[in-house]
């Protein structure tokens, strides 16, 4: 199912077709740095994305993952997240990733703005948080250049493989 179309891309609600590039995506050693956790298997990404397809057929989904497709094929995705839950109703969180072959080209950016207008609208938001890991740095000009504010920084808010990382939080506020 298409959300939007542009010139530059479309954004639809994943598919099992899909598995094999966000397999891809999900163990991409630069996204690996910046996820708490990733699928290790091609069969965990399938039944992650059954859980989605019906997930986003719910009338009050708690998630929709949004493929960014290119002419040249997929090129990420992106997942709106924490929806529809009870007291905090009004927000959400958005997070995506992008195949290496596409980087540098602003297909983020660009992804991420229509992607935040498209949940502000559909799921009447009036906050969309995002965050990154503060050695991220193009996921920070990504967030900033579609027009989510840096809130702040928490130092060691996550441990991973005994390390700790620190996180830059942003929002969107309508």
């Amino acid at each position: 199912m298409t959300i939007i179309k542009t010139k530059e891309l479309v954004l639809r609600h994943v598919r099992l077709s899909d598995a094999k590039v966000l397999f891809d995506i999900e163990i991409d050693e630069e996204n690996v740095k910046n996820m708490m956790s990733y699928t290790d298997n091609i069969e965990e990404v399938k039944k992650s994305i059954r859980e989605n397809i019906k997930e986003y057929k719910k009338s009050k989904p708690n998630e929709e993952l949004i493929i960014i497709e290119m002419p040249e094929g997929v090129a990420g995705y992106i997942s709106i997240h924490g929806l529809n839950k009870p007291y905090v109703e009004h927000k959400a969180q958005i997070s995506y990733a992008l195949h290496p072959d596409f980087r540098g080209k602003g297909i983020t950016t660009k992804a991420v703005k229509t992607v935040t207008k498209y949940a502000l609208k559909k799921y009447n938001l009036k906050r969309i948080e995002a965050s990154c890991r503060t050695f991220n740095k193009a996921s920070v000009r990504v967030l900033e250049k579609a027009g989510y504010t840096l809130e702040g920084i928490h130092k060691k808010d996550l441990k991973k493989n005994g390390k700790y990382l620190d996180n830059m939080y942003f929002a969107y506020v309508k």
